[in-house]
């Protein structure tokens, strides 16, 4: 457990970048949004349909199954993702971010109109108190990685006058060198850490957060 703290303080640095990234977007999504609420309604467009879908299901019981399902496969194969392919020079991971804190300030804002606040915090606080972080500190591992590939590569000192294949070997030592051992790092944490709480956030909010919102509002 040791190891696994010191590994996220040794990257606190990323996590906070990309947090500060995903409050800038969320308030440019939630000022979008109120400047052209047409907007927020076309972007949830996508959801309802989602919603539909799911809500012609038979029983009930397997409606949250299928729900459970969708957003535990969907949360964890996009965060591996942003890890895995934030080697990409960390293009990935922060544009992940950026639409996702863009997302949820048009989101919020809809909502807040429609609704009021407090609706806003019962659908989001149950399950957004551990799904925003991991999702953040999943793309902080993916710029760690990003910035890292970056540096490896900056050095150069491929030859090449020896031809594309002595290059392509040069940069394919320098990723096994550099990356692997950082990219295998951060996996093993996701699969450690981040994907039980991954599971803990989907049952959450397919279970939790849907009964809070109708007891609240009927």
């Amino acid at each position: 457990m040791k190891k696994d703290f010191d590994y996220l303080y040794s990257i606190r640095k990323y996590i906070l970048a990309v947090t500060g990234l995903f409050i800038i977007s969320i308030i440019f999504g939630f000022l979008e949004s109120a400047a052209n609420p047409t907007a927020s309604e076309g972007f949830l467009d996508e959801f309802q349909k989602l919603a539909d879908r799911i809500r012609v299901i038979e029983p009930p019981l397997l409606q949250t199954t299928v729900l459970f399902l969708i957003i535990f496969l969907n949360n964890a194969i996009k965060s591996l993702a942003v890890i895995v392919l934030g080697t990409g020079f960390c293009i990935l991971p922060l544009f992940f971010v950026a639409y996702n804190g863009q997302a949820l300030g048009m989101v919020a804002d809809f909502f807040s109109r429609e609704k009021g606040v407090l609706f806003v915090l019962a659908a989001l606080l149950p399950h957004g108190i551990i799904e925003i972080p991991v999702i953040l500190v999943s793309a902080g591992i993916g710029v760690r990685l990003g910035y890292l590939t970056y540096l490896s590569l900056r050095g150069g000192g491929a030859k090449f006058d020896q031809g594309l294949l002595h290059v392509v070997r040069f940069y394919q030592e320098k990723f096994k060198k550099d990356i692997m051992p950082e990219l295998k790092q951060g996996v093993g944490f996701y699969k450690r850490r981040l994907l039980p709480l991954l599971f803990l956030t989907a049952l959450v909010e397919s279970n939790v957060t849907p009964l809070i919102v109708n007891l609240l509002y009927k």
